[in-house]
């Protein structure tokens, strides 16, 4: 395979990283219709998202290359707290190689980037989600060594409100 090499992301790839960021978004809706569907004005919102994530000093982007052609990308965050332990975390926001270069070693490679990058600002812990359903990124995130700690569940408030008990009326008490 031809040489793939990893940078840091720059302005200038704003318009094939919000490329990529739809092919995502239609990859996890494919398999699990239950995650929220972009809509259309999220669709034309999605360019200035990505625009924004290079203001942001804590947030790196990194993208894949073959012959200056961006074939994937990673997108890390990095918190700094002191609420909780552990106090510096990272987070792994967005991954997405073409499906064509798949298991090739893309993803393991954009995502040593995203180590060395939180490594640099002192992480101690790092998460991330992915979709239920997505078979890909379970193997591939599992074979790094994620393992799942919480699951977010959903329902739709109608739903919610239908299987919900009737309420009590509050109970009074009067001092004798």
């Amino acid at each position: 395979m031809t040489n793939i090499s990893v940078r840091k992301a720059t302005f200038s790839d704003v318009e094939k990283l919000t490329e990529l960021r739809l092919l995502l978004q239609q990859h996890c809706e494919d398999p699990n219709s239950q995650i929220w569907q972009m809509t259309d004005e999220g669709r034309a919102l999605l360019k200035r998202k990505v625009e924004n994530d290079f203001v942001n000093e804590s947030s790196r982007i990194f993208v894949a290359e073959i012959d200056g052609n961006i074939i994937g990308f990673a997108h890390g965050d990095v918190s700094h707290r002191t609420d909780y332990v552990p106090q510096n975390v990272g987070s792994i926001s967005t991954v997405y190689v073409d499906s064509n270069f798949r298991r090739r070693g893309v993803g393991a490679l954009l995502i040593r980037h995203v180590r060395e990058f939180f490594d640099s600002e002192g992480v101690e812990d790092v998460t991330l989600r992915y979709i239920i359903g997505n078979e890909e990124a379970e193997r591939f995130w599992g074979k790094l060594g994620f393992k799942p700690v919480i699951t977010t569940a959903k329902i739709d408030l109608k739903d919610l409100k239908r299987e919900m008990p009737k309420a009590s009326p509050p109970h009074t008490q009067t001092k004798p």
